[in-house]
């Protein structure tokens, strides 16, 4: 089952502002490396509530890693270095599923046809 709605999960601040999604996570929503994901995050029992939300890379070690600017607004609010603490990260696909073709009209059904028409036309002239 790929990831096609909002999982959430705590993990711990690494080093290098990374932190790892779980590896049964990884697995069930067949989350594979270099995919991009959008990850929310706050601090878990802070007594600020805000999150920040970013676009990240899956590293080939199932890690993300949150921007410097983030860090820094987290920091900021929590008055404090981040290092070691625990995180709880939201994280979703970074675009919505679309459709692999748009809905067919009857104007382009024509249009298509008019094209390979045109294009055995040509081909029996050239042939």
């Amino acid at each position: 089952m790929p990831l096609t709605g909002e999982e959430t999960f705590k993990a711990k601040l690494q080093r290098r502002s990374r932190f790892a999604v779980p590896k049964l996570l990884r697995w069930r929503c067949k989350i594979e490396s270099g995919e991009l994901l959008k990850a929310t995050v706050g601090v878990f029992g802070s007594e600020n509530y805000e999150k920040e939300e970013f676009l990240a890379k899956v590293s080939v070690d199932g890690r993300l890693t949150i921007p410097k600017l983030t860090m820094e607004i987290l920091e900021q609010r929590e008055e404090k270095n981040l290092a070691g603490c625990i995180l709880e990260v939201t994280i979703s696909p970074a675009h919505e599923p679309t459709d692999a073709s748009p809905p067919e009209n009857p104007e382009t059904k024509v249009l298509e046809k008019i094209k390979d028409i045109r294009k055995n036309l040509n081909n029996a002239a050239l042939g």
